[in-house]
């Protein structure tokens, strides 16, 4: 018998708990109870060696695992929403709450990591609500966004999938209403995830997610929009028709996601260069690409969500690729690919605490990591990082005030002369640098 882990909060426990008892799933269900987080790391040891899945009640749950111990073994999944149950989450509020707007309510569940479910392919821009942004999804800062936006005169009311987290609301004297999944939701996440992984044990496959983005400015007309749309699917169509390969295309507003199944383990980054080079060559128009791969669909389109994430904060046209470990791979047109992991807790302590962005930071790791001996300047690191070279210059600046890095002394070997400004070139100092951030 398959033996399933609930994770919940103590209060999100109750709906998942009738579900349980008054359906017959065919499984023996194990329940565990987190008062904050980090409890997650002991339930996580006891599940570990009696539970075939961890079912997590919200995506909080999830995200911590997920990022804790991005090698876990044991599948793990949540309850889903899909965008027709937040719109009809908002079209409750609206009824219950006729005088207020959306566009001054905050949704925390609605996050870059679930593409904050499509809502503004439904609603207008002007009258959206507020979305949480930041890629830290915790009760921290999930608290710290809301008491903002709430001091800022913004908000009239959040609505919250944090339960944990509602009497820190109360203590703000934030008007809230809690959001709950319903009943019909929680039996098809367990039923989706008890078929999934029934399924993987008779044919381990592998799920290729692929969204292309494609951003559309305001000055973009209609008919613009719609040339660039099909002349992507068709060079889509093409290189799935010449290269005898099997995949399926949906198309959405400005986005298309592609979905594959490939034999478990056979997949390789470097599969996705030749379109994608074919795509930088032949297209004159913007994109973004997020790949991701997991042995269940859910997951690798999850992780394709959070490399689009990433495709679009490099603000160029490649592709970047998160697997089942949760570590980011890209860009993947360039020769020098990075692979960074965003559990590197110490490195994001260090990024914010000295004014740089955490991504440059968590890709400099990377740089070091593939060769602590090599020679580096603001160019060639604004070129890998995807930024100004004045940016770059900053970075550098700041490393070298803390000696992480120093100026190299032999720099210039085998460079041509350049004119106007020298050129700086810099090593990194390999005990220093481990020591701040690894």
């Amino acid at each position: 018998m398959i033996n399933v882990a609930i994770v919940s909060p103590d209060h999100s426990l109750e709906p998942v708990d009738k579900v349980i008892s008054e359906h017959d799933f065919g499984c023996q269900f194990f329940k565990y109870i987190y008062k904050k987080l980090t409890d997650i790391d002991e339930i996580y040891q006891d599940c570990k060696g009696k539970c075939d899945v961890i079912f997590f009640s919200g995506e909080l749950g999830y995200h911590y695992i997920k990022n804790k111990f991005p090698d876990i073994r044991i599948p793990c999944t949540f309850t889903a929403y899909e965008p027709i149950d937040v719109l009809s989450i908002l079209l409750q509020f609206k009824n219950e709450h006729p005088g207020t707007k959306l566009n001054r309510i905050y949704c925390d569940f609605l996050t870059p990591t679930n593409n904050y479910m499509g809502v503004s392919q439904y609603i207008k821009k002007d009258e959206c609500p507020f979305f949480y942004e930041d890629t830290h999804y915790d009760y921290k800062h999930l608290t710290a966004y809301a008491k903002k936006l709430w001091d800022d005169g913004k908000i009239d009311y959040i609505l919250s999938r944090s339960i944990n987290n509602l009497k820190r609301l109360d203590e703000l004297h934030i008007p809230y209403v809690a959001v709950f999944p319903s009943e019909d939701m929680i039996v098809k996440s367990i039923r989706t995830a008890l078929k999934e992984l029934k399924l993987n044990q008779f044919d381990q496959k592998d799920e290729l997610s692929i969204l292309i983005r494609l951003p559309f400015g305001e000055d973009i007309d209609q008919e613009e929009q719609e040339y660039r749309e099909a002349t992507l699917y068709k060079m889509l169509v093409d290189h799935r028709k010449e290269n005898h390969i099997h995949f399926s295309i949906t198309q959405g507003f400005n986005q298309f996601e592609i979905h594959a199944q490939m034999e478990a383990g056979t997949f390789e980054v470097e599969k996705l260069r030749p379109i994608l080079l074919k795509m930088k060559k032949e297209l004159g128009f913007a994109f973004r690409i997020g790949a991701g791969v997991s042995s269940s669909k859910e997951r690798s389109r999850y992780f394709s969500e959070h490399a689009l994430m990433e495709a679009n904060r490099y603000g160029r046209n490649d592709a970047f690729f998160v697997g089942e470990e949760g570590k980011v791979t890209g860009p993947l047109s360039s020769d020098t690919q990075l692979m960074y992991n965003y559990s590197n807790e110490k490195a994001l302590n260090f990024a914010r605490d000295n004014g740089i962005n955490e991504t440059n930071i968590l890709k400099l790791i990377s740089m070091f990591e593939q060769d602590e001996r090599q020679i580096i300047s603001s160019h060639e690191l604004s070129s890998i990082l995807g930024i100004t070279p004045r940016s770059a210059s900053r970075i550098l600046a700041k490393l070298l005030d803390l000696h992480i890095i120093s100026l190299s002394e032999n720099g210039e070997h085998d460079r041509s002369v350049r004119q106007g400004r020298p050129t700086h070139y810099y090593n990194f100092n390999g005990l220093e640098f481990r020591n701040a951030l690894m």
